[in-house]
């Protein structure tokens, strides 16, 4: 298969992973959200690892993949609807959510994908991964992610101030049942 060939199919792909963790949940999300959501699925499911690459920068693990078929699909166009950050947002790189014709399109693409049974876990995973990470702040995403992920803080412009609040920010997360103690004490001592 020619490179070309191989670029077109990776694209694809990707876009219908995107579609398929966007249609996981009902609710709009953060570009940063959901890119840190293909993250952590991207280091459990080797799979995705062929489709997207991450490297460090300014707001943690980025993927230029993710962003740009986020704001131009190719394949899949008119399925959801990139929101551009407020102003004052310097943070959540903007939303996306499912359009009307994406989630019927998603209906479809995930029917089909329930007979694949190497896409089963893989669904099951997406729904627990919005389902538990789209209840956090922006903040509180970063803190875990920069703790479980130190190499991905390099680059990083806001990590200086997410680590001066780390105690906050886990004080909410523990509040939130989303962290237990020792996981608490880790975060508060991390350097």
């Amino acid at each position: 298969m020619n490179s070309s060939n191989q670029q077109e199919k990776k694209q694809r792909a990707l876009e219908f992973l995107i579609l398929l963790l966007l249609g996981a949940s009902d609710n709009k999300v953060s570009l940063l959200h959901f890119e840190k959501e293909v993250f952590l699925l991207w280091n459990f499911h080797p799979d995705i690892k062929e489709f997207v690459s991450f490297i460090s920068h300014y707001r943690g693990p980025y993927s230029k993949e993710i962003e740009e078929i986020i704001k131009n699909p190719f394949y899949l166009i008119d399925c959801w609807k990139y929101i551009p950050p407020q102003r004052n947002d310097t943070i959540s790189g903007g939303f996306v959510e499912l359009t009307p014709q994406g989630r019927k399109k998603y209906k479809i693409v995930y029917a089909e994908s329930q007979n694949n049974p190497k896409m089963v876990p893989l669904l099951a995973a997406f729904k627990m991964v919005r389902e538990m990470y789209d209840k956090l702040s922006l903040d509180e995403l970063l803190l875990l992610i920069y703790d479980s992920y130190p190499e991905y803080r390099k680059k990083s412009n806001v990590y200086e101030t997410i680590h001066k609040s780390r105690q906050v920010i886990a004080d909410k997360l523990k509040k939130k049942g989303f962290i237990d103690e020792e996981r608490y004490q880790t975060l508060i001592a991390s350097n």
